[in-house]
C-alpha cells in the first residue's frame, strides 16, 4: 500500500528541507517527497492531509538499556519497543548490559530474531567492549560485527585500564565501528552522591567533582589520536568535556558525542527536593554546564541527542538519595523534551531533528535520519505546538521514573511509520 503525508511542514536536515511539502512512501521505502503539492495524488492508495503539521524522519536513539534478557522485571524486548513506537522512535541502540551480557554473536542473533517478530521501531545493538563487562579482556569484537553490532560500548561501565583502551581502539578499527564509552573516573567519583560544588555541600552530600568525567574524556582523545580510532563519548555533561571534544574535532579526529535531555534542561540544584528521580549517572551539574551543553549542541561540538532509558527498580530507588539507584526511564520523554528546546528558543526544529535522528543514523551507519527518496520510510507526523505534562504513571515502559515526571511539555505524536507501515496513530 502506499500512503502520501501531504501539505506538512517537512523538516530533512539531509535534503536541507523546511518548508510545506509531501511524502509518498510504499510498503518499505520513501517514493517520493518535495516541497510544494505533489503531482499524483491518485496514485497513492492512503492520502493523509497533515493540515501543516510537521513531517520529519524518526528519532534514532543511539542509547537505551533493554534490560532483556536478564532484567525483565525492569523492562522487556516488548515493553521497549511499544515505548518507542509511542515516542515517535523509530530506531533505537541497545547498550549490552544484559544477562548474559552482549558479549558474542548469539546473544545478538537472539535478541535480533526477537525484535524481528515484535515488529515496530527497528532494535540494533551494540557489543561489549570486554567479557562480561568487567573491563579486563576483549570480547569478541569481530563476530559480534558479522552479527551486526552497530559499534562497541561500555554501557554504565568505564574502562579504566588505559592500556586496554588503545588495544580496544586499535582492533575496532579494522571494523570501522565506533566506540562508545561512559567516561568516569572510579578513583574520583568513587562514593559520590552528586556533582560537587556549593549545593552538594549545603545539601551534606558527597560530591562527584566534574573532572572524573573530563579526565577520562581527555584521555580517550589521547588513544583515538593513537590509534585513529572512531571514538564517541556517551551523555556528555561538563563544560571541561565538550572543550576537549571541540578541540579534538577541530585537530581533525574522528570524535563524535551525545547528550540526554537532563543535561540540556536540569542542573545539580533539582537535587534540592532529594528526589531520587534526579540521582543520574553522569550527575546532574552545574548551571555552567548546562549552558556549555546548549551551546555545545548549536555549534556542533555535541552530535546527538539521546534518550540514555535506563530502567530501574522502583524499590532501589525509593531508598536515601545517596543509597538510590542511578537512572530513569527516558525514552518517552525525548521526543517532549527535544520540542521543548526547540520551543524554548534553544533549538531551531532543523537542528533538533539532526540531533535526535539524522546524525544518530549517520553516526551508526543505520537506516533513517532521512526523508530521500529511496530511503527507509522510518516517518513521524506531529504537532510542535500542542501542549502536554509528562506523566510517567502512562509510560509503556515498564520502569516508571523520570526526572521530569509532572512537567509541562510540548509536541504530540500523531503518526509513527517504520519501514512504511503504521506503528502509533493518536487516535485523538
Amino acid at each position: 500500500m502506499k500512503t502520501l503525508l501531504k501539505n506538512a511542514h517537512i523538516i530533512c536536515p539531509v535534503q536541507n528541507f523546511d518548508a510545506s511539502g509531501y511524502v509518498g512512501m510504499d510498503e518499505s521505502h520513501i517514493c517520493a517527497s518535495g516541497i510544494g503539492a505533489p503531482k499524483d495524488e491518485a496514485s497513492y492508495d492512503k492520502v493523509i492531509d497533515c493540515a501543516g503539521a510537521f513531517v520529519t524522519p524518526g528519532l534514532v536513539d543511539m542509547r537505551v538499556q533493554s534490560a532483556d534478557p536478564g532484567f525483565e522485571h525492569l523492562e522487556t524486548l516488548e515493553t521497549l519497543l511499544k515505548a518507542a513506537s509511542a515516542s515517535g522512535v523509530t530506531s533505537l541502540v541497545s547498550l549490552p548490559d544484559t544477562d548474559p551480557v552482549i558479549d558474542n554473536r548469539t546473544v545478538i542473533d537472539s535478541l535480533t530474531l526477537r525484535a524481528s517478530k515484535l515488529g515496530g521501531p527497528r532494535l540494533y545493538l551494540y557489543g561489549a567492549l570486554t567479557q562480561g563487562q568487567k573491563g579486563h579482556h576483549m570480547a569478541e569484537l569481530g563476530l559480534m560485527a558479522q552479527a551486526g553490532a552497530v559499534g562497541f560500548a561500555s554501557g554504565a561501565h568505564s574502562i579504566q585500564d588505559s592500556l586496554i583502551m588503545r588495544r580496544l581502539m586499535t582492533y575496532a578499527t579494522m571494523f570501522d565501528k565506533p566506540i562508545i564509552h561512559h567516561c568516569e573516573d572510579y578513583q574520583l567519583s568513587e562514593g559520590g552522591e552528586m556533582n560537587e560544588g556549593e549545593t552538594a555541600t549545603r545539601l551534606g552530600l558527597i560530591g562527584i567533582p566534574s573532572a572524573a568525567e573530563t579526565i577520562m574524556v581527555n584521555r580517550d582523545i589521547e588513544l583515538a589520536r593513537l590509534t585513529k580510532a572512531r571514538y564517541h563519548v556517551a551523555h556528555i555533561s561538563t563544560a571541561g568535556s565538550i572543550d576537549a571534544v571541540r578541540r579534538a574535532k577541530q585537530d581533525g579526529l574522528q570524535i563524535t558525542c551525545d547528550t540526554a535531555p537532563p543535561y540540556a534542561l536540569l542542573n545539580e540544584h533539582a537535587v534540592n527536593s532529594f528526589n531520587t528521580a534526579f540521582r543520574l549517572n553522569p550527575p546532574l551539574r552545574s548551571e555552567g554546564d548546562r549552558l556549555a551543553v546548549l551551546q555545545g549542541l548549536n555549534d556542533g561540538t555535541i552530535d546527538a541527542i539521546a534518550s540514555d532509558h535506563a530502567p530501574v527498580n522502583r524499590d532501589e530507588k525509593a531508598q536515601p538519595f545517596g543509597q538510590a539507584s542511578c537512572g530513569a526511564s527516558g525514552i518517552e520523554t525525548l521526543f517532549p523534551n527535544i520540542m521543548g528546546l526547540v520551543a524554548n528558543g534553544s533549538l531551531t526544529m532543523k537542528r533538533a531533528i539532526e540531533l535526535g535522528s539524522t546524525a544518530p543514523a549517520r553516526i551508526l551507519g543505520i537506516a533513517g535520519g532521512s526523508l530521500e527518496t529511496g530511503t527507509a520510510a522510518d516517518i513521524i507526523c506531529f504537532d510542535a505546538n500542542a501542549a502536554t505534562v509528562i506523566d510517567q504513571t502512562k509510560f509503556h515502559s515498564r520502569s516508571r521514573i523520570s526526572p521530569f515526571h509532572g512537567q509541562p511539555a510540548q509536541g504530540r505524536l500523531a503518526y509513527s511509520f517504520v519501514n512504511g507501515a503504521l506503528v502509533h496513530q493518536d487516535t485523538n
